[in-house]
């Protein structure tokens, strides 16, 4: 499985010019993308609105196009399959977030576990979980959810 992930991050998400020492933008990538999908796991239902945010969510955010996205979005979805936890992927995202990324990120957890217009007591849990394991304050965490809320009902 490391390899397939390796092999992914060489070919198609670290361009020829980049040193490929530098892994930190394809690792955040596939953190992120594995947290998300993590979530709308969480209450043991497949969403079609969740799935279509996370990669709205995923495309916007850096910049992926369509092949790209959707073979990182194959590859985070297997790993979290087979992960035992979440922490391996909170590490990569302590790593190479600054703390207004990881509020961002958090923010971005509460909009895709509101998408399908109700908070499952599992999203909320996770949620908490991801954002003490990223050592967000718990201010933040409550002010993330309460933006991300106001922002589905904007929409």
């Amino acid at each position: 499985m490391l390899e397939s992930i390796r092999k992914f991050f060489d070919q198609r998400l670290i361009p020829d010019n980049e040193d490929k020492s530098k892994g930190g933008t394809q690792e955040i990538q596939y953190a992120t993308a594995a947290l998300l999908i993590e979530l709308a796991r969480a209450d043991f239902e497949e969403d079609d609105l969740e799935h279509a945010l996370i990669l709205a969510m995923l495309r916007d955010t850096f910049d992926l196009d369509e092949d790209v996205l959707q073979e990182l979005v194959s590859l985070a979805g297997t790993a979290t399959e087979t992960a035992n936890d979440v922490y391996q992927f909170t590490q990569l995202v302590n790593e190479h977030y600054n703390y207004e990324d990881k509020q961002q990120l958090i923010q971005n957890l509460w909009r895709v576990a509101f998408a399908d217009g109700r908070l499952d007591r599992y999203e909320e849990q996770f949620i908490r979980k991801v954002s003490g394991l990223l050592h967000v304050a718990h201010s933040d965490f409550i002010k993330a959810k309460v933006d991300a809320l106001a922002q589905m009902e904007s929409e």
